[in-house]
């Protein structure tokens, strides 16, 4: 065992979902940016849901299963928080897929994907952010 692993939570999800064959895999990945804590000033929650659907009504069976549930807690430096923040602002173009909450305690970006192909689309606009938050864990 390699003791010095540790889960990249957006390559473990986008492994899951390139190397599964149901049509319908839902992702729901929300990012928590918050800076209301007095022990932990910079603070960040990632949220990771998978689920599979499979509908095949010609044999009365509808069908979802949980994949994964995902939830990782992060304790930021100033730089990381600012870096992180500015990578969500900066793409800050909400949709169906996309939603982003602001106030002055925090900032939260939500994204969905109902299918492979939305799933593809966000990892591709959404590289960088995810790219970031896994390398926070060597």
């Amino acid at each position: 065992m390699n003791n010095t692993a540790n889960i990249k939570q957006f390559k473990l999800i986008e492994f899951l979902n390139g190397n599964c064959n149901d049509d319908y895999v839902i992702s729901k990945i929300s990012i928590t940016l918050r800076r209301d804590k007095i022990e932990a000033p910079y603070y960040m929650i990632t949220k990771i849901k998978l689920s599979s659907c499979i509908d095949r009504q010609e044999n009365g069976l509808i069908h979802a299963m949980d994949i994964l549930s995902h939830h990782r807690r992060h304790n930021l430096t100033e730089d990381n928080y600012n870096e992180i923040k500015s990578l969500i602002v900066d793409n800050d173009y909400e949709s169906d897929q996309v939603k982003i909450l602001k106030n002055d305690k925090q900032l939260k970006m939500t994204l969905l994907s109902r299918n492979d192909n939305e799933f593809r689309n966000l990892f591709k606009n959404y590289r960088q952010l995810f790219d970031k938050i896994d390398n926070l864990i060597d």
